[in-house]
């Protein structure tokens, strides 16, 4: 979030400076438009308008986002801390005022012998940039919060990391459980490397510079907490299976410790964002169960994904086929509980939630290799006994929510 506004500042400090002076080299060779008594109105006008602009738009969008974090979910509106729009809007507000007040050290109203144009049109351009970063960042900010808006967003990065950190597509063919890698690679007594600095989670892991570093020892690298994981002080952080030699502080650097989960290598985290949305909208304070269809919408997107990836072998060869690093990864098993078994939990009283729910798990179990099926149907097995535990025998309640609508309500399926 720094960066970028600080650029910002600095090219209005340096603005601010440099423009008199050019005003001063030109301005005997032009006409004079602005006296310089109206130059410093308006650079006065700007800086103190802008100041309070700015502290009104940023403790609006301020507002609008902590509402959107409790209606929604905190880890939905992670985007507004990332977004370069947001940054470079709030950017050009700072920088204006901060031109403007700049401009006015350099501009004397009694001994100026010059018509301050230049820094009169720069101080404008400035304004005419903000004013159209503010209408973005209002169309932006208030488009984004739409629970379809943060939904596409979420599930978007999540097909994204799931293509990247699964690369290898599952046969359709294959109707067995992936058997295990060989445990030869395991040393009896492994070397353990701790967590020296400070505690997070496990946000990403650089596989290539792992791959490289166990090629080039002969070892193998075994990284014990998986991603989203958090980690405390000295707890281990990797095992190194073998003897050879390896630098400590370069397998550090292939491990990003975070404050909080990321999406880049955990798609899973994109579930539990979606799914968070989606049991907050079930719950009595806001009590929208569209919302939470909504959000079975996004999740059948993302677990179709991963159903077709293969999610069975957490590990990478080198050249000659041995394994050189391994790592903890959910299974499918995980996933799909994970996606669906919170919302049953919580959506079991709503009708649309739970016909929609039918709905994916039916359509999923259609269309996805045979391996996913077993989970599958442990969870339509397990929403028919909610069901049956929610409504009375043989009621028409309980009919209506047996069946599968992909709508929730509306579109029933002719069974």
């Amino acid at each position: 979030m720094i960066p970028i506004p600080c650029a910002y500042l600095v090219v209005a400090i340096v603005l601010g400076i440099l423009s008199p002076k050019i005003d001063s080299l030109v301005g005997s060779h032009v006409n004079p438009s602005v006296g310089t008594g109206a130059a410093r109105d308006v650079l006065t006008s700007t800086a103190t308008g802008m100041i309070a602009f700015t502290g009104f738009v940023v403790s609006a969008v301020l507002l609008v986002v902590q509402f959107a974090a409790g209606q929604y979910s905190a880890r939905l509106v992670l985007w507004f801390r990332r977004d370069q729009l947001v940054k470079h809007a709030i950017g050009s507000f700072l920088a204006a005022p901060l031109f403007a007040l700049v401009a006015l050290r350099e501009i004397d109203l009694e001994t100026s012998p010059y018509s301050p144009d230049i820094t009169v049109v720069i101080s404008l351009a400035l304004l005419v940039g903000a004013a159209v970063l503010f209408l973005a960042l209002l169309q932006r900010t208030l488009d984004e919060l739409r629970p379809r808006s943060l939904f596409e967003r979420v599930v978007r990065q999540g097909v994204r990391a799931a293509r990247d950190t699964y690369p290898v597509r599952l046969d359709p063919a294959v109707d067995g459980q992936t058997p295990p890698p060989n445990p030869g690679w395991q040393a009896r007594e492994p070397r353990e490397l701790l967590l020296s600095g400070r505690p997070g989670v496990l946000a990403s892991f650089d596989r290539n510079l792992l791959l490289a570093a166990a090629t080039v020892a002969g070892v193998t690298i075994e990284l014990v907490p998986g991603v989203g994981e958090y980690i405390s002080h000295r707890q281990v952080l990797l095992r190194v299976h073998g003897h050879g030699p390896v630098d400590d502080e370069l397998l550090r650097r292939a491990v990003v410790v975070s404050e909080e989960r990321t999406i880049e290598q955990d798609p899973a985290f994109a579930l539990r964002a979606i799914v968070d949305t989606g049991i907050r909208a079930l719950s009595a304070a806001i009590n929208d169960p569209t919302t939470a269809v909504h959000s079975l919408d996004s999740i059948e997107v993302l677990v179709r994904e991963l159903a077709t990836r293969d999610l069975e072998s957490p590990l990478t060869l080198d050249e000659r086929g041995e394994v050189r690093v391994v790592w903890r990864a959910p299974s499918w098993r995980d996933l799909v509980e994970l996606a669906f078994a919170e919302i049953r939990m919580y959506g079991v009283g709503s009708i649309q939630v739970c016909r929609r729910l039918r709905a994916v798990l039916e359509d999923l179990c259609s269309t996805t290799p045979i391996l996913r099926h077993p989970a599958l149907e442990e969870q339509l097995e397990q929403l028919e006994a909610s069901l049956q535990r929610e409504f009375v025998s043989d009621s028409a309640e309980l009919a209506t929510a047996q069946s599968a609508d992909r709508t929730g309500l509306g579109l029933g399926r002719v069974t």
